[in-house]
């Protein structure tokens, strides 16, 4: 197929990385880049063989350009896709969908009505060790999986200082839940299936800014499953997925062991090899599938509202000190939906 030619808004260490990934595509070009800092659009532009333009507005004026990858604060997903819907532009936006349910539903609506496409970037369920993981459910191999448990921890929140967006806690509401135990919540989520209520303690320990830096949520699931996920932004790196069936565990360790299988009746578990893949290319070669053949992407943004609602319920219950079903926050809004 042709060439999906897009723009980045918003240039960071991020973009740096999405454009890497955009470079071994053969579905995708970069064709502009934006942000206020000339001096940084225009070393971008070198470094990536792309068009520094002097605003988002002339980036949209683009007759060639499909569409547009968001990496901007939380807050400004939805003023940035609302601009690019109106200009008939496709949306890719970096997780969570927005701050807000409000405004995550803005944009939703905001894209259906220009019948323009809106991908969120939850990259982790496309790693090969993920989808391996679900064809073994599918499969029965693990039999009734009964518990799950994912870790994401880092100690980036010992570096943040005040008067950056990620140390502000309006920017992320949950703090290290919704800056990195999110992609952990949809990994359970795609694994496992709708979720009803959750339970959850916050606490800020250790960073500089009023940001939460240790979180943990319970969650219960419509199969009668319970989950796990734990987010620590003051230690060491760990991203950890654990299954656990009436037939066997499964166990996943991204930076260590790898994908790891213990069956009923023996010792210990044992390596599973998997089919290796580039996640992060994967979701970006989705969004240009979706623009070219018309079709949803994996996470669009109605499937990108539940793991927000459940960042969002976690804050709710540690702040109440109870339960909160995802139904109190979703309200009128399309129910989940995983």
């Amino acid at each position: 197929m042709d060439k999906v030619k897009v723009g980045i808004v918003g240039i960071g260490w991020w973009s740096d990385v999405l454009a890497a990934v955009i470079e071994k595509s053969d579905k995708l070009d970069l064709r502009a880049c934006y942000t206020r800092s000339e001096d940084k659009a225009a070393a971008f532009a070198a470094k990536f063989n792309c068009e520094a333009v002097g605003s988002y507005e002339a980036m949209l004026a683009l007759d060639d350009l499909d569409g547009v990858i968001l990496t901007t604060p939380n807050s400004a997903h939805r003023i940035g896709a609302e601009a690019a819907a109106r200009a008939g532009k496709h949306v890719f936006v970096e997780k969570p969908i927005s701050n807000t349910l409000e405004d995550g539903h803005a944009m939703i609506v905001a894209c259906e009505a220009a019948g323009v496409k809106l991908a969120v970037g939850h990259s982790y369920r496309r790693h090969g060790a993920l989808r391996h993981l679900r064809r073994m459910i599918d499969d029965g191999i693990l039999g009734r999986v009964s518990l799950a448990e994912g870790v994401f921890s880092n100690d980036n929140g010992l570096k943040l200082k005040p008067g950056l967006w990620r140390s502000d806690p309006t920017e992320i509401p949950g703090g290290c839940l919704m800056q990195i135990g999110i992609h952990q919540i949809d990994n359970l989520l795609y694994l496992l299936g709708p979720v009803s209520d959750v339970s959850a303690y916050f606490n800020r320990l250790e960073t500089e800014p009023d940001v939460e830096d240790v979180t943990a949520v319970l969650m219960r699931f419509g199969s009668g499953a319970i989950g796990y996920v734990a987010a620590d932004y003051i230690s060491p790196r760990r991203f950890t997925l654990t299954l656990h069936g009436t037939r066997a565990n499964a166990y996943f360790d991204m930076d260590n062991d790898g994908l790891r299988l213990q069956r009923t009746g023996e010792a210990k578990p044992v390596p599973v090899e998997y089919e290796p893949n580039d996640h992060l290319l994967a979701e970006l070669e989705d969004f240009a599938v979706a623009i070219r053949n018309n079709t949803a992407p994996e996470i669009d943004g109605r499937k990108a509202m539940v793991p927000l609602a459940i960042v969002l319920a976690a804050g709710r219950s540690s702040a109440a000190g109870r339960s909160v079903a995802l139904s109190e926050l979703l309200g009128d809004l399309d129910g989940p939906d995983s």
